[in-house]
């Protein structure tokens, strides 16, 4: 009798833990990616941009063919380590999306800013 209420426990738990291990859908997480974008552009725009070299850049996102799908400005006076850490779970997190959605995009090359300029207390990529 105990061992059939063992089977019978675990053959329970098994389901149970099947359950909590479904899979979110594609519209799920682009939501999640989208949010983590969010959060991103949030705090890249703490400061306001009012001399060019307390500002840098660095690549976003990941292309389904490869390559950033953009660049972002950041100040140099936030938390620089947190930033690109995030920045670097949010590209490394659209890489993973597009390999299991099968995601296809331009192949195009995004070309690199040159530099920032301050204009109106906000950061313009300089070509």
């Amino acid at each position: 009798m105990r061992v059939l209420f063992l089977i019978l426990l675990v053959s329970a738990s098994s389901l149970i833990a099947c359950d909590k291990e479904i899979e979110n859908t594609q519209e799920q997480e682009q939501a999640i990616l989208d949010e983590m974008l969010i959060k991103i552009q949030i705090l890249a725009d703490t400061e306001q941009c009012i001399n060019d070299n307390d500002w840098n850049f660095t690549a976003i996102g990941s292309k389904a063919c490869g390559g950033p799908t953009g660049f972002i400005a950041y100040s140099i006076k936030i938390d620089t380590i947190l930033f690109l850490q995030k920045v670097d779970e949010y590209t490394n997190a659209q890489e993973e999306f597009n390999k299991k959605w099968n995601i296809v995009s331009d192949c195009s090359i995004i070309v690199a800013p040159e530099s920032i300029i301050c204009i109106d207390g906000k950061p313009e990529f300089a070509y």
